[in-house]
């Protein structure tokens, strides 16, 4: 018989947080964008993603062609649609932007 315990959800607070600093960033320096788009272009010529991860990459690869307004770029990332519930979940899309203080 099959274990049926249900493990619980992951705290997605970690990620939110991340996302919200990226935004803050991008925000406070709109010439990060050129790095969103590279990183679109660097994992896009990886052989093996998973199907979801080439789909948020498309998908933020849309968002980036539509529109150069930072504001309305972090509105559509941080809407509760589709699109921006996808680009939310691979935050390696963001690699990049906030750089270590350290």
């Amino acid at each position: 018989m099959r274990n049926t315990k249900r493990r619980p959800k992951r705290d997605n607070k970690a990620s939110e947080d991340y996302i919200s600093r990226v935004l803050a960033e991008l925000q406070s320096h709109p010439s990060k964008l050129a790095t969103l788009h590279d990183n679109c272009q660097f994992y896009q010529q990886q052989q093996f993603l998973k199907k979801g991860f080439q789909r948020a990459i498309e998908h933020m690869q849309w968002v980036l062609a539509v529109d150069k307004d930072v504001n309305r770029i972090c509105t559509q990332i941080m809407a509760d649609d589709y699109i921006g519930i996808r680009l939310r979940k691979y935050p390696l899309l963001f690699k990049g932007i906030i750089q270590n203080q350290d």
